[in-house]
């Protein structure tokens, strides 16, 4: 018996601490990812997904254990252009029918000052998934004076090349570069 308590007590003294998340879930009310792409070297054409779901789990002490989930329903695109908002739906751009959601799940972030990182993490669109890089800027961890509630604010940028995801509709015509913009708000879980 005491052999055995020992070797716990050992095994709990050599084990890495774990650091405490907070569960976060974000605000889909204050949350919208745009985007803006090259429109024929005239304009850049700007547009945005309003319904955006996920978690954060956020690690005070180490930011860098923290980590992020996201979904992008396909089908909330909005150019301010109902054609053009049914022709990015359809399968001759993301396929909303097939491909009903762009996800994204964080595998790493590194910070590179008090309130700036990179996340690093896997994007699937149109049905593929590879790596992507977001910079992000902390901005603010408090009581949200209206909801009363412990809200995250982030701040994020990429910049994708949408024929790397097999989005080649008019590429050449329209630009393969597309900048990303994201702002988030996500609400602390109660537990």
């Amino acid at each position: 018996m005491r052999i055995t308590a020992t070797l716990l007590a050992a095994t709990a003294l050599l084990a890495p601490s774990m650091a405490l998340s907070d569960e976060y879930m974000i605000d889909p009310a204050h949350t919208l990812v745009t985007f803006q792409l090259d429109h024929l070297g005239f304009a850049k054409s700007i547009g945005w997904f309003g319904e955006v779901t996920g978690t954060i789990s956020y690690v005070a002490d180490d930011v860098t254990a923290s980590s992020v989930t996201a979904s992008i329903a396909t089908a909330s695109v909005n150019t301010n252009h109902d054609e053009r908002d049914g022709w990015i739906k359809s399968n001759n751009v993301l396929n909303a029918a097939v491909n009903p959601a762009i996800t994204f799940a964080s595998t790493g972030i590194e910070q590179t000052s008090e309130r700036t990182g990179t996340i690093t993490g896997e994007l699937t669109m149109n049905g593929q998934t590879l790596p992507v890089t977001l910079e992000a800027t902390f901005n603010a961890l408090g009581t949200n004076p209206i909801s009363n509630k412990e809200t995250l604010g982030i701040s994020a940028t990429a910049v994708l090349t949408r024929s790397a995801w097999g989005v080649t509709a008019f590429v050449g015509a329209l630009g393969d570069q597309v900048s990303v913009q994201i702002e988030l708000e996500a609400i602390k879980v109660d537990g």
